[in-house]
């Protein structure tokens, strides 16, 4: 898969040599999200509520952390200090912020484990549908009224046109999408040998080998100092997970009569909020380094040894 990633990268690279770094990490995170839409959607047919839940909180601890972390870290490495623009990291972090209400909102209502109170279904499909109607306006926002205020404002060559490297990220995506189904297959059976808990596989394991390849291209991206595409892939990532991608899960389940809603555990929930708070001020500034990079590194650390001794009720 490596290769792959050379691939991916050098794609995403072209989209965002024809518009601008932003919307090269928008597409970048939209192919990318498209293979864990597809995944959640056939785990919820199946039932699986948990897993389904498991693996959005997780990707998004997965970009927010890991993810960014290596491209300050890596990136710093080359570059003392890097810089990225501050109109979208600002918007990026509200929206978070915003989807940690919606994360709290159905805790007075029910305990974790119990999918079928109406309330908790009903808070959780309202603030889904809020959640997908701030996102839509958000590509509004840096798609056109604000596109100006994210331009790069230097011309780079091109080597292929645009389609063509849309193109090569469908066909490369396709590719990626076959190989980590294969991977994520073969963690069940290391997970009945081995004994890890459901959860610690959804909220770590399957956010990492997942979506690999989508790493990669990002640390990569940021050691040429392309900080505003590599926050597009990581940040950008976690935005179109947290107001899109789980939103429609909840709307999904509810059209096909599975309880799939926003109720977490509440130390899920905490630490969520307290990512979205750390990864804040790290950005406040505009500016990057590889001692903020190493911080972001061990928060999500820190957060997978927590996860490793949850528990769990299944459900």
């Amino acid at each position: 898969m490596i290769p792959l990633a050379a691939l991916l990268g050098a794609f995403t690279e072209e989209v965002a040599a024809h518009t601008n770094q932003t919307i090269g990490g928008l597409v970048n995170a939209t192919f990318g999200n498209a293979v864990e839409v597809v995944v959640a959607i056939q785990a919820l047919l199946a039932g699986e509520v948990r897993v389904v839940q498991a693996s959005m909180i997780g990707s998004i601890f997965s970009n927010l952390l890991l993810v960014l972390g290596c491209c300050f870290f890596f990136g710093g490495l080359i570059y003392k200090e890097q810089h990225f623009q501050s109109i979208t990291a600002t918007s990026n972090m509200a929206l978070l912020g915003l989807s940690s209400i919606a994360l709290i909102l159905p805790t007075p209502f029910a305990e974790y484990n119990n999918l079928e109170d109406e309330d908790s279904l009903g808070v959780s499909r309202t603030a889904a549908i809020f959640l997908i109607i701030m996102y839509l306006q958000l590509l509004i926002f840096q798609l056109k009224t604000h596109a100006d205020l994210i331009e790069d404002g230097e011309e780079e060559e091109t080597e292929m046109s645009f389609w063509a490297a849309i193109l090569g990220l469908v066909g490369v995506t396709a590719i990626i999408t076959q190989l980590s189904d294969y991977l994520v297959l073969s963690i069940d059976g290391f997970c009945t040998e081995s004994g890890i808990s459901r959860t610690f596989v959804g909220l770590i394991i399957i956010p990492i080998v997942g979506n690999a390849v989508e790493h990669a291209t990002a640390v990569s991206v940021a050691m040429k100092n392309k900080m505003d595409l590599a926050m597009g892939v990581a940040v950008g990532s976690s935005v179109q997970i947290s107001l899109f991608v789980a939103p429609l899960t909840v709307l999904v389940g509810w059209f096909v009569d599975v309880p799939m809603n926003f109720n977490y555990p509440h130390f899920e929930i905490i630490l969520y909020v307290l990512s979205v708070v750390v990864v804040s001020i790290c950005v406040s500034n505009s500016k990057s380094n590889w001692l903020e990079g190493s911080m972001l590194i061990t928060t999500y650390v820190m957060i997978a040894v927590g996860f490793w001794h949850e528990k769990v009720i299944d459900y």
